[in-house]
């Protein structure tokens, strides 16, 4: 009887925080991923060039005035994608650094990268971004500083593990990461999972991949 009561006072206690006003700062947050959300939508309906504002104001639910409060161009809600998509990348980094051995971590990001793409259906989303991105120099920039961003820290973890022995690979590192970034993104944007690829077989060609590029000396890490 305790346990009914307690989680209905904590029923109650829900109900009450959500019908608390909202801060303007909240307030403006939500209606961000409103329209970011309504923007993906568009985007993989119709294609960056086949959306319009009007269109995002439709999937929306707002007017073009309150849109475009918020954001001025198509371009702008690809960077404000993209920052949410680097926000994620340095929790998942976190995760990674953790692991006290380097292939483990570097396979945990690698099949949380995947998992994610697969399990959000985002593929369509990040394709067409890329798509853009060879057409639009706004969009471009916008890739190429987040993978910069990317690269340099997979550049400066492998960097730490080679200073303490743990991996010895074939080419330098300036090689090393854009390719195993292009191979992870290649298995994400396409998406194996939905066509059938169980993600522990994945794993596994994920790991014997880093292996064999990272060429670990069996040195244990640190942490």
């Amino acid at each position: 009887m305790e346990t009914l009561l307690g989680n209905l006072q904590k029923a109650i206690d829900g109900e009450a925080a959500a019908m608390l006003p909202c801060t303007r700062p909240e307030r403006r947050e939500r209606q961000v991923q409103r329209i970011l959300e309504a923007a993906k939508a568009c985007f993989v309906r119709a294609g960056f060039q086949g959306a319009s504002m009007h269109d995002i104001c439709t999937e929306a639910g707002m007017s073009p005035g309150a849109l475009y409060r918020y954001f001025a161009s198509k371009e702008a809600i690809i960077a404000a994608i993209c920052e949410a998509d680097r926000r994620e990348d340095a929790t998942l980094f976190k995760a990674v650094t953790a692991k006290a051995d380097v292939i483990e971590g570097m396979v945990l990001g690698a099949m949380t990268h995947i998992r994610h793409m697969h399990e959000s259906r985002a593929a369509p989303l990040f394709a067409e971004i890329c798509a853009e991105a060879a057409r639009n120099n706004a969009v471009e920039s916008t890739c190429r500083c987040h993978v910069e961003q990317v690269q340099a820290m997979f550049r400066a973890y492998l960097g730490e593990a080679m200073d303490r022995g743990e991996i010895d690979p074939a080419v330098e590192l300036d090689v090393v990461v854009p390719t195993l970034l292009a191979i992870i993104n290649g298995m994400a944007l396409n998406d194996l999972p939905a066509r059938g690829v169980p993600l522990e077989k994945l794993e596994t060609l994920v790991r014997a991949t880093l292996i064999g590029i990272l060429r670990p000396t069996g040195q244990p890490g640190e942490g």
